[in-house]
């Protein structure tokens, strides 16, 4: 299937990720991302055409030098970005080779797509993280751009599908951190994702000097890190609902 003449744009391709998934992982960062969140760490990956452009072959063989440690871990690859499914014919191609080879994947998803273009790139997953950055549509779209009720959609829609899911809340101190959104949230994937996790993710700031080194010093924005007690706080209100809490 690698043979397939499918190009896109990769922004990095990472081994020996271990926050991605389980086992030791391979992670593809594809290009190109719909949403603009104010606390984005990865601005380089914002440009669909930014990167380097590959062909699933290029990819592939990349990958096949990782293999014996997704096999001795229980590992595979993860794509991310970026959003991945902004390229679903390169995502879609790259996913059909490792499900051929017998890879596990998963993906990490802002879940800020068409859900026509990527249901079949789904149902071959293994794995989906999936973001809620704010329950709230209108304060959502103030600080990512967009409005979530595509997303909210698409999350159901994984949840129908019975999919291993992991629900992040990117965690921000002054932005989604209120008790009434963490438990709008965990209210939320206990109603449609059967058997998901949620992890809090706390916000950092080390992606700021991509922003000086891409020109873009007027988009860099600085939030406060929530401490140990307020993470610790949010996962009570979690579990409190009847969903578990996970960290990778």
């Amino acid at each position: 299937m690698e043979d397939r003449d499918e190009k896109g744009w990769v922004s990095q391709i990472q081994s020996f990720s271990v926050n991605d998934g389980e086992g030791i992982r391979t992670t593809i960062f594809l290009s190109g991302c719909p949403l603009r969140c104010k606390w984005c760490s990865n601005p380089e990956t914002w440009n669909l055409k930014g990167g380097t452009l590959m062909s699933v072959k290029q990819v592939m063989d990349r990958v096949k030098r990782d293999v014996i440690f997704f096999r001795e871990s229980g590992g595979g690859v993860t794509f991310s970005g970026g959003e991945a499914t902004s390229q679903p014919e390169f995502l879609g191609a790259l996913v059909d080779s490792l499900y051929h080879m017998g890879i596990g994947t998963a993906m990490e998803t802002s879940g800020y797509f068409s859900w026509e273009e990527v249901a079949s790139i789904v149902e071959k997953l293994d794995f989906i993280f999936a973001d809620i950055k704010h329950m709230d549509g209108e304060k959502h779209k103030t600080f990512t751009g967009m409005d979530n009720r595509i997303i909210l959609e698409n999350i159901k829609r994984i949840g129908e599908l019975k999919k291993q899911a992991v629900i992040r809340i990117p965690f921000i101190k002054g932005i989604n951190d209120d008790k009434e959104n963490i438990k709008a949230t965990a209210k939320f994937v206990k109603e449609y994702v059967k058997e998901g996790k949620i992890e809090i993710l706390p916000y950092h700031n080390l992606g700021e000097h991509k922003y000086r080194d891409l020109g873009l010093e007027k988009y860099i924005n600085i939030y406060g890190t929530p401490s140990k007690q307020e993470i610790e706080a949010a996962k009570q209100i979690i579990v409190a609902e009847g969903v578990k809490t996970i960290n990778y």
